[in-house]
Formats: structure tokens, C-alpha cells, sequence
């Protein structure tokens, strides 16, 4: 069996080693064959990376210019790699040092009929990262909708599965929109969804995304991706998960107020607003209200008391 693990890389060599030394660490079942392929975003580092995959002798070293966002580097690798099963990792975060036993684990309960497979993650200071972490089972489209079993998962899938579906979608920006491409396979199949944990989140990291998820940039691709998910399944959520669909309408709000949009904000936020919500209607007034300067300050706060999801 072909495991490929598809690397997406922007000015990451300095920690692109470390990263690909867990994944290589380990011995592997007999019957496995490792495809790792790092995929360069046009990074300005893009030379350090190369040299820092040439130090790996079964590691593939793609790029692709100009900078085209993270789906585009993860479908460079995806297009390129074989495996009947395709991981995808963060080329700042590592793999645990027992990843080959855990993953035969997860092969052994993973249904055939499920396309998708998260794996539960911890910090590097051993913090677990989803809200259920004992949790092993389906993950249907109605509970992607309600957001239960949530936060940051490792994404792993059948080959045949992504590659029928041409990898990611790609909103053509470089802060990715995931959710989108999950929410399109859980309408169509079943997700699954395991507490074998194979990743190592690095949180904090200069430059990662738990460290920018404030700034002006990304919060404006934050309000895009939330339009184009909006725009493919506001229905569903309507029917499915009307709650959700206006905790989501107001998180958009504030991520609207923090990169500048204060209009959009305002307009977004009424949207949303709901007696059924009152705790989350208030506090993204608040939020607005206060304006960016305020918001890395409290959101951090809130996710450390645990007022606010941390992860995810």
C-alpha cells in the first residue's frame, strides 16, 4: 500500500526539517510504501526548501510561481502523488513518533465507505485540539452543519476519492478555505472521524496561522471564505443548522470589522443577530464596537478561559 503525504510549503524551510525528519523517523509496515512530496506556493525561500528536501532521499521536491494560496500547493502535491491514502501536513507541524502503528490503527476501523478520515491532534505542549477527543464514529453533513466534533483535525483521504474530485477547492487566495471542500464531500458521503492522534499542532509559531488569525490580511480572506461557503450551503445551514448559520454570519462579522470593512460589519452582524443566540450576538456587537486593536486581546483571553472554542 502507497501512504503519500503531501507537504504544502510557503517560507517554510525553517522548519520544513524538523517536519519531514518525523515523518521518516519511523519504520514501516512491510506492505508500505511512504510517497512524500513537498509542494512550494512560490515561496521567496523556495531555494532553502529544495535544499532542505534534497537532505531527505525519498522526498519529492514540486513548486509551482507565483505564490497561488495553499489549496493550489496542496493540489500540486495531490495531482503529482499515487497513494491509495493521502495525508496532508502543515509543513510547520511533525507527526507523532509512532505515526506508522497509529495510522494501521485507524486503517482497521476506518469504514471503506467514507472518503474522509480526521485525526485528532495535540500541541506541541500536549493540549489536546478538538472538542471530543475520545471520540471515534461517522461524521455526517448534519453535524458538520452543527459543528459537533469539532476543531483541528490532521485530513486524511482515499486517493481515488480526492483525486476524483480534482483535490481542494480552490478559492484562489492564499488563505485556503477547507471547510468548503469538507462540507462538499460530507453532503455527498459520510466523514469519519478518529482519536488516534498523528499530528503535532505547533501553535504560536511567528508567522503560523494561530499567530495571524487577527491581522487585517487574513481576516479579510476569513470574511471571503465564509462568502463562498455561504454561498454554496446557506440552504443547508437554513434547514439543517439555522443557530449555526447565524453564529457563523456573526463571526464573519467581526472578522469584516477587523480588517477594515466596518460597513460590511454592521450589515453582516444584523444578519446574524438573534435572540437565539444572545451570548454570541452581544458579544460580537462588542467586538465590532471595540474595533481590531481590542479583538487579539479578548479573543485570546476567551479561548484561554475556554469561553471560545480554541481550535478549529
Amino acid at each position: 500500500m502507497i501512504i503519500s503525504i503531501v507537504i504544502p510549503a510557503f517560507n517554510a524551510s525553517a522548519t520544513l526539517g524538523e517536519t519531514l525528519a518525523s515523518v521518516f523517523a519511523p519504520p514501516l509496515p512491510e506492505d508500505w510504501t511512504l510517497e512524500v512530496i513537498v509542494a512550494n506556493d512560490g515561496s521567496p525561500d523556495g531555494a532553502a526548501q529544495k535544499t532542505v528536501v534534497n537532505g531527505f532521499t525519498h522526498a519529492l521536491y514540486l513548486s509551482h510561481e507565483p505564490n497561488q494560496g495553499k489549496c493550489a500547493a496542496m493540489n500540486l502535491g495531490i495531482n503529482a502523488c499515487t497513494g491509495e491514502i493521502v495525508i496532508l501536513l502543515d509543513a510547520d507541524d511533525t507527526l507523532v513518533a509512532d505515526w506508522p502503528t497509529r495510522l494501521a490503527r485507524i486503517l482497521e476501523t476506518w469504514p471503506p465507505d467514507a472518503p474522509l478520515c480526521f485525526s485528532a491532534c495535540q500541541t506541541q505542549l500536549g493540549e489536546s485540539t478538538v472538542t471530543d477527543p475520545d471520540y471515534t464514529g461517522r461524521l455526517r453533513f448534519d453535524d458538520m452543519l452543527n459543528e459537533r466534533h469539532m476543531g483541528e483535525y490532521l485530513p486524511m483521504f482515499r486517493g481515488y476519492a480526492l483525486r476524483a474530485n480534482h483535490g481542494y477547492r480552490d478559492p484562489g487566495e492564499p488563505y485556503g478555505c477547507e471547510l468548503w471542500t469538507y462540507l462538499g464531500f460530507a453532503e455527498k458521503f459520510d466523514l469519519w472521524v478518529s482519536a488516534e492522534v498523528l499530528r503535532i499542532y505547533q501553535v504560536d509559531r511567528p508567522g503560523s496561522m494561530t499567530s495571524s488569525m487577527c491581522s487585517p490580511q487574513t481576516a479579510e480572506r476569513v470574511v471571503r471564505c465564509y462568502d463562498r461557503i455561504f454561498d454554496d450551503f446557506e440552504t443547508a445551514y437554513r434547514t439543517h443548522a439555522p443557530r449555526h448559520l447565524n453564529k457563523r454570519r456573526l463571526r464573519q462579522a467581526v472578522f469584516a470589522s477587523i480588517s477594515g470593512q466596518r460597513g460590511r460589519a454592521w450589515t453582516t452582524w444584523k444578519k446574524g443577530a438573534t435572540l437565539s443566540a444572545p451570548i454570541e450576538s452581544l458579544g460580537a456587537l462588542v467586538l465590532i464596537t471595540l474595533g481590531s486593536e481590542a479583538v487579539n486581546a479578548i479573543v485570546g483571553f476567551a479561548k484561554r478561559a475556554r469561553l471560545l472554542r480554541r481550535y478549529g
